[in-house]
């Protein structure tokens, strides 16, 4: 009987410091999940759909007083050459919606305009998929004077 005993006792020292390390752990798992979101991995937690927005300095900007202000997908940049038949061909194939915007003695090539990052964001892997693996999120503004 006492070894029983002491066997419960036991059980229950290590179940309650088990649960000690888990309160502990807990500091740990707020940290990886504020690291998570820095990674660009967006997770569901107790709190709330938390997504990954970029700061606006990590966001590549393009000044224009043309085309609409917002998020865009950049697929193409050409400096001193034309886009060709066949990139052409693979923006219209995609049925995404681009602009080809000239600025100075370049062409963006664009896909957009979105309203938020995140909306850019989801259609990212479809650019990338069917236009060029390359793409990447730019945001266009209007200059300030």
């Amino acid at each position: 009987m006492k070894r029983s005993y002491k066997t419960i006792l036991l059980i229950t020292t290590l179940m309650f410091i088990g649960c000690e390390t888990g309160v502990k752990n807990k500091k740990n798992s707020d940290k990886k999940l504020e690291e998570s979101g820095k990674s660009g991995i967006v997770l569901d937690s107790k709190r709330g759909y938390k997504p990954y927005i970029p700061k606006s300095s990590e966001i590549k900007k393009i000044f224009s007083n043309s085309g609409t202000p917002g998020y865009y997908i950049q697929v193409g940049y050409f400096k001193e050459r034309k886009p060709t038949s066949e990139f052409l061909n693979r923006m219209k194939f995609s049925q995404l919606p681009y602009i080809s915007l000239k600025k100075g003695q370049g062409e963006y090539i664009l896909i957009g305009p979105y309203i938020s990052y995140n909306r850019a964001n989801e259609i990212l892997g479809s650019a990338r998929e069917f236009v060029t693996p390359t793409a990447f999120i730019v945001k266009l503004v209007r200059p300030t004077k």
